[in-house]
């Protein structure tokens, strides 16, 4: 059944209620199936959102939790893995930026890269879309992701990159923790590259795609050689 269409003000309700977090479940699929279906909408008007009511968080007088919450948060965290050397510990903070990405932020990349064409009655299930929105910080560089299994195009759509003496670099990291570069991308511009068949079997639900500034002289890069300036997980559709 197609979605009924929104007006401007339903539209607006509904990104404003996606920004605040008030929707889970079946009634978050839902909105996002509607703003999915509205021609007009845009991920931006989630992110005014967020910038209309962050002045109403300067009010909030910080509370600190009793000291025995700290004490049973530390309880249950499992002992930290050293690392062996530096890119083992860089990649461990990877891993914690991708998990810290909200909820929000999955919804945001769902909604602009563009849901699949219904299956027809009888023909065998299309292949799944991999999509990740890599982020960082609020009001920092964000990138848009959607692979697609039957093309083997992965479709970029950066926005607040900054480039000087470097350029952005894209990286697929696994589960087993090693980045594979996908090599240099367009800071600015929407862009579409393909993957080589040694990375496609790594675009799996999970996987991180992560972005750090590399010399443009020798890309693809054998490894990172800063911090991602963006990474997110990556989720099936």
């Amino acid at each position: 059944m197609a979605e009924a269409s929104l007006s401007p003000v339903e539209r607006d309700a509904l990104a404003a209620e996606l920004a605040l977090g008030l929707l889970d479940g079946e009634e978050r699929a839902a909105a996002l199936r509607s703003l999915m279906a509205s021609p007009d909408f845009t991920p931006d008007m989630i992110d005014a959102w967020h910038k209309r009511l962050a002045p109403f968080y300067e009010n909030y007088v910080p509370v600190p939790p009793p000291a025995a919450l700290w004490a049973g948060i530390e309880a249950r965290i499992p002992a930290p893995v050293a690392a062996s050397d530096q890119l083992a510990q860089r990649l461990h903070l990877w891993r914690g930026g991708a998990i810290a990405a909200s909820a929000i932020a999955a919804a945001l990349a769902l909604v602009l890269l563009s849901r699949p064409a219904p299956t027809p009655i009888g023909a065998p299930p299309a292949a799944q879309v991999a999509v990740a929105q890599m982020a960082s910080v609020p009001d920092g560089p964000t990138i848009l992701a959607r692979f697609d299994p039957t093309t083997n195009q992965l479709v970029l759509r950066p926005s607040g990159v900054k480039v000087g003496a470097l350029a952005p670099e894209l990286w697929i990291i696994p589960a087993d923790g090693k980045p594979r570069s996908l090599g240099l991308i367009p800071a600015e511009t929407d862009s579409q590259i393909p993957v080589d068949p040694a990375n496609r079997t790594f675009m799996v639900e999970g996987a991180t795609l992560a972005v750090t500034m590399e010399p443009a002289g020798g890309a693809p890069h054998e490894a990172p050689s800063s911090a991602p300036i963006a990474a997110g997980k990556i989720s099936l559709i």
